[in-house]
């Protein structure tokens, strides 16, 4: 009895040790996992998602079930853009009491995000996917793709960098979602005009729709991409105020640009700037240029950071730029990093690009705005009443209001009276009045009138979609189809839901004999009218 005691209490020895070193092993296993997501989420950090994506993989198969694991693995199929995966990952997250809190949150926010990415259409490119709500927005498809290849190659060869996989691509429909997917308020999106946002490894914008006459919204899906190309290239390691002057320095790129200019608007706000001695420091652009509270230092935050680079850029173009970016991603800092490739302090750089834009003898524009930014959706068009609303001042609308009466019962030489009346009072440069006054002129065949207050115009407000349409319709009238059509396509890269630029060029390439693209356009005018009624003779102003 003695003997068999002592093999039983062996045995229990022999088991406890077992069950110890299976609870270390385990333990062991645990910490390992946890090591595991700490490196994956800093791999998320540094928009590696590759990276964090092998390791989702590995910690889920170790443990599939655990609270860590899935909320970590949640969260990378979220970066991928695979909605439906993260949701159930998450859910599954919501047992550990530490992890309940954190993981509840992500998944309400996803699920917000979802029941409109849900919905979403996707078709790809050789290097991207872009995914909009078709019954919308199924147009932007039209023009997004191209646009987007063109960047990919004009970017990568600028920064010496070409992302690998394809890249997401995402036109939020509304306000409201994009307001959630951004993390911004309307407030924020609002006063500092950010539509477009490079985030959660996906370039994200706003639908044209939500702009009463359209944004420039190619150069905006390629300045976010830049982000998305200076996150991927760095680790995400570039400060705010060298990621937008880079990004606002190359959006244009895609129309094989090789000199960036400043539009006339910020080089106006940045002439005032030098005047005053008035500016947004790099330190202030942190953490994000949508922070600011008003416009207008948004607005000469941009042109700052854009003469920045362009001051980098003149000591070595862009070999000199990547080479910065390259030291970044080492790891160095970015003001020593400049200060290396310069071979001066930073602080002296500075003053060397302060005095760099005192000599540039930079042009004020007294009376020129930055236009507001008003995320709603309305018609495919803007009328009368709607564009007298949008000038500021009062007698400057009342006039404007005579104008509109006249000219709409063909008293086009009294209307042109009260524009002009209207443009005086106006106190700011008004690309409202200007079109209503050129409209005038054209109805009453002046045309060379016509064609100077629309010029100074477009040099003011590039953005402005009324004035290219106004322009098609003068060459038009004079004959001179191709120029029309050339204005119109202008138009229709910032506008492409407006119903006049689609009818106008149907005719105008009737006109010319052209019936592929003509066809073209009624297969596109019968996408914008789909869901808006419309006059197709209404004037856009």
């Amino acid at each position: 009895m003695k003997r068999k005691a002592i093999i039983t209490m062996m045995m229990l020895i022999l088991f406890l040790v077992f069950q110890e070193n299976i609870a270390k092993a385990r333990s062991n296993e645990f910490f390992d996992i946890l090591g595991e997501i700490v490196y994956g989420e800093e791999c998320l950090n540094a928009w590696q998602i590759e990276d964090a994506k092998k390791i989702a993989e590995k910690v889920l198969l170790l443990a599939p079930d655990d609270s860590h694991v899935c909320y970590f693995a949640g969260k990378v199929r979220f970066y991928e853009g695979r909605y439906e995966e993260a949701l159930g990952l998450l859910k599954k997250a919501q047992k550990a009491p530490e992890v309940i809190q954190q993981a509840e949150g992500f998944y309400q926010f996803v699920q917000t995000i979802y029941r409109t990415a849900g919905k979403f259409k996707e078709i790809e490119s050789e290097h991207f996917i872009f995914r909009f709500l078709e019954e919308k927005d199924a147009i932007l498809a039209e023009y997004a793709l191209d646009t987007l290849e063109s960047a990919y190659h004009a970017i990568g060869s600028d920064l010496n960098y070409f992302p690998e996989g394809k890249i997401l691509v995402e036109v939020y429909p509304d306000a409201e979602s994009f307001c959630t997917i951004s993390t911004l308020t309307q407030k924020e999106i609002e006063t500092s005009g950010t539509i477009a946002i490079c985030l959660f490894n996906r370039v994200i914008i706003t639908s044209p729709r939500l702009q009463p006459r359209g944004y420039e919204w190619l150069d905006t899906l390629t300045h976010e991409y830049v982000h998305y190309v200076i996150m991927k290239k760095t680790y995400n390691r570039v400060p705010v105020w060298l990621h937008e002057g880079i990004a606002k320095y190359e959006e244009r790129r895609w129309l094989g640009d090789n000199a960036p200019a400043l539009p006339v608007s910020l080089e106006s706000l940045l002439a005032e700037a030098v005047e005053n001695d008035y500016f947004i420091t790099f330190e202030k652009m942190h953490p994000s240029l949508a922070k600011l509270e008003k416009r207008e230092d948004t607005a000469l935050a941009f042109a700052e950071v854009f003469t920045a680079i362009d001051y980098l850029h003149n000591q070595g173009g862009y070999p000199f730029i990547t080479a910065i970016l390259d030291e970044i991603k080492s790891g160095m800092d970015a003001k020593d990093a400049i200060s290396s490739a310069l071979g001066i302090p930073f602080d002296v750089f500075e003053k060397n690009w302060l005095q760099y834009l005192k000599e540039k003898k930079l042009k004020r524009v007294h009376g020129i705005r930055i236009l507001p930014t008003k995320l709603k959706e309305s018609s495919s068009i803007v009328d009368d009443l709607e564009s007298v609303a949008e000038i500021e001042v009062k007698d400057a609308r009342k006039f404007a209001m005579l104008g509109d009466l006249l000219r709409r019962e063909g008293l086009y030489s009294a209307a042109i009276i009260e524009y002009e009346k209207a443009f005086e009072r106006a106190k700011n440069i008004s690309p409202q009045i200007q079109n209503k006054l050129a409209i005038a002129y054209i109805r009453d065949t002046q045309y060379s009138k016509a064609e100077e207050v629309l010029k100074s115009a477009l040099d003011y407000y590039p953005e402005y979609t009324t004035t290219y349409i106004s322009l098609g319709e003068l060459y038009q009238r004079k004959g001179e189809y191709q120029t029309a059509i050339d204005y119109l396509l202008l138009a229709n890269r910032v506008n492409p839901f407006n119903p006049i630029v689609h009818s106008n060029l149907i005719q105008l390439y009737t006109k010319l004999g052209d019936k592929e693209r003509a066809a073209d356009e009624m297969r596109r005018l019968k996408m914008v009218t789909k869901f808006y009624d419309h006059d197709p003779e209404a004037s856009d102003k």
